[in-house]
């Protein structure tokens, strides 16, 4: 049948946001013209069709397809949402175009995108797909029909047209703490469950598929099959009930877009280049706005010095020390860790002693981050009372660790926490838990989490070696769904000499990987004895601008230029083999003093430090170890 287009001029009120309706599309019911979509500049197209009454979808970019024909679906009550679907009314059409602000790879956030809502049914039910497509990717997401009780399983694809390239991936794991991996698509294996996000080369564009405000649905997996990729819950494999957590109160999100409740966008970042794909907002700007009125300016980015890593749990005595190195650092904060918990002197308990820490911090200018177990808050009343009671002792953060698997259950208890600690105005850092999906924007104080194979797996203590491929491939695995906390710049040559990663690798981690608050791994008389003391107290956290370096090969070598302010950084990170790069500094606009930090080639636990001037334009050659790496700042 024939596509019939009616113009509109009124507004619809979404969420406090004004989306324009710039579209009716009406359909037959026995089987339906495509519903076309294309991003703002018309350079990607997604297509969602009814195909013999199956529902599906395809996505170009420049005309050149990227996914092809790949089925979309929910099984809810135990009905397939999609097979035997027809379509059944009006397909709005309309745009989002906001500005925000955020802390990451760049201050200023675009949001602008075209998005429909179709109306469908299967088996008498009747339920929606909501498309929405970006300049750089898209995401698609279902509402689920009106009294739902019970998700089952989804049936979202990812089918590639091409998959002759590299792909970045990850094994499953509870805490997302499996290692990186660069490979062709054939040595994917079709056994494994796969941690999102995942990266690979397709159509001459880089696709990095995940998804974006999970809010009350059990943590997505993906699984290979063939050229495609589809949705996995491992850990809710038969399904689960949807009912709100008990305790949580109306403020906290609940899963629902437009008055229905809804699956999390399944989603995918398509760029042409690796500065695109990195630069990236796609996660972020599905997720919904903060809350009318809220005011985040207290959420302040930071550097933040940290002793479990180095030297094992918190002693109480020892506590002054370490703040007095933070501050000699010149950084914001300083993470006291598991073990106070044990803390008892003089008639003192654990509280007493902590809120003593916490006032000599403040007394020195640092402020304090306090570790919790999530067991002691899983219930959301015996929460708050324990987050009331940090806060009132003047600690500006939480770190929650060891959090249960990612259940529905779960992902509602995430949302209450960040609630609660917004709120409370508390920075906030889950570890052992699930990855992030965006909703940084939505709870900026949700400003790093774990939920990666970090400098923990490198420790003598542990007998732990970290491969040296595995920190070249991270950026395209577990960064691309936000900052992480990898817990960077390991000096000490003991803990070093298994893999020989070098100090010059090492302090490209603080670069390279992304967390508005890092933790710096090590032992502070390693950052203050080291020749690299003054860079460590200039190192920014947050960036003004960010470009991936040419020389990047996804698993064997990593390169970001990032711009704070006036002032330049490189980070280099080279892989298994000893390596040769050249970078050409067109970034800049000025000849200008320069640091440059390399490899000496001659031992892991040492640099070259070269002071020197340099133009716009010029080439750098860098020579790097096995495990080596590269700093400079301009």
């Amino acid at each position: 049948m024939k596509t019939k287009i009616f113009s509109s001029n009124f507004l619809l009120k979404n969420h406090s946001e004004w989306l324009l309706v710039i579209a009716v599309l009406t359909f037959g019911f026995a089987s339906a013209s495509p519903v076309v979509l294309n991003s703002p500049d018309n350079t990607i197209q997604l297509s969602v069709n009814v195909i013999n009454k199956h529902l599906s979808y395809t996505v170009s970019k420049n005309n050149i397809k990227i996914i092809a024909p790949s089925t979309l679906g929910i099984m809810v009550d135990s009905t397939v949402l999609g097979k035997e679907v027809t379509v059944v009314g009006k397909a709005i059409f309309s745009k989002v175009n906001e500005k925000y602000s955020t802390l990451g790879n760049h201050p200023n956030v675009l949001n602008n995108a075209n998005e429909v809502a179709i109306a469908l049914q299967s088996a008498g039910k009747n339920f929606k797909v909501f498309a929405r497509v970006y300049n750089d990717g898209f995401g698609i997401r279902y509402g689920l029909p009106e009294g739902a009780k019970h998700i089952d399983s989804e049936l979202t694809t990812w089918n590639f047209a091409n998959t002759n390239g590299k792909v970045a991936w990850s094994d499953n794991s509870v805490t997302y703490e499996s290692l990186s991996k660069v490979t062709s698509w054939d040595k994917l294996p079709e056994s494994k469950i796969i941690m999102p996000p995942l990266t690979l080369e397709a159509g001459g564009c880089w696709v990095s598929v995940s998804e974006a405000d999970c809010e009350t649905f059990s943590d997505m997996n993906l699984q290979r099959n063939g050229n495609g990729l589809h949705v996995v819950f491992s850990y809710a494999k038969k399904g689960w009930d949807i009912k709100p957590l008990e305790g949580n109160g109306p403020k906290v999100l609940n899963g629902t877009y437009r008055g229905m409740n809804v699956s999390p966008w399944r989603t995918a970042i398509i760029a042409t280049n690796m500065t695109d794909l990195v630069n990236s907002d796609l996660l972020m700007n599905l997720c919904p706005a903060p809350a009318k009125g809220s005011d985040f300016s207290w959420v302040k980015p930071g550097r933040c010095l940290w002793q479990w890593w180095s030297v094992g749990a918190p002693k109480y005595e020892d506590q002054k020390q370490w703040f007095d190195a933070a501050a000699k650092l010149k950084w914001e904060y300083y993470l006291i860790d598991d073990g106070w918990r044990v803390w008892k002197q003089d008639g003192k308990d654990q509280w007493q002693l902590l809120a003593e820490v916490i006032a000599y911090g403040k007394s020195v200018g640092v402020k304090s981050i306090v570790w919790v177990d999530s067991k002691e808050m899983r219930k959301a009343k015996e929460r708050r009372i324990y987050l009331e009671k940090i806060k009132a002792l003047g600690a500006d953060g939480i770190k929650i660790d060891f959090i249960p698997n990612a259940t529905s259950e779960i992902m509602q208890w995430y949302m209450g926490s960040m609630q609660d600690c917004a709120e409370l105005k508390l920075m906030l850092n889950f570890h052992g838990s699930v990855k992030p999906t965006g909703l940084t924007r939505t709870y900026p104080n949700d400003i790093t989490r774990e939920a990666v194979r970090g400098n923990e797996w490198q420790m003598t203590r542990y007998k732990r070696i970290q491969p040296l491929d595995h920190d070249v491939s991270m950026s395209f695995t577990r960064l691309m769904a936000g900052a992480a906390d990898v817990t960077p710049v390991m000096l000490n040559p003991i803990e070093l000499a298994s893999a020989k990663y070098t100090w010059a690798h090492q302090f490209a981690q603080a670069v390279v990987y992304l967390s508005p608050i890092t933790h710096f791994a090590d032992q502070y008389k390693f950052y203050i004895e080291s020749p690299m003391f003054d860079l460590f107290q200039q190192v920014p956290t947050v960036w003004d601008e960010t470009r991936v370096l040419p020389c990047t090969e996804m698993g064997d070598v990593v390169a970001y230029a990032r711009r704070s302010g006036k002032t330049w950084w490189v980070g280099i990170m080279n892989g298994a083999n000893e390596r040769e790069v050249k970078i050409r500094l067109d970034f800049l606009k000025n000849k200008t003093n320069a640091t440059l930090v390399f490899d000496t080639m001659q031992g892991f636990a040492e640099i070259n430090r070269v002071e020197k001037k340099v133009t716009p334009g010029e080439i750098i050659t860098v020579k790097m170890s096995p495990g080596g790496g590269f700093v400079a700042k301009f």
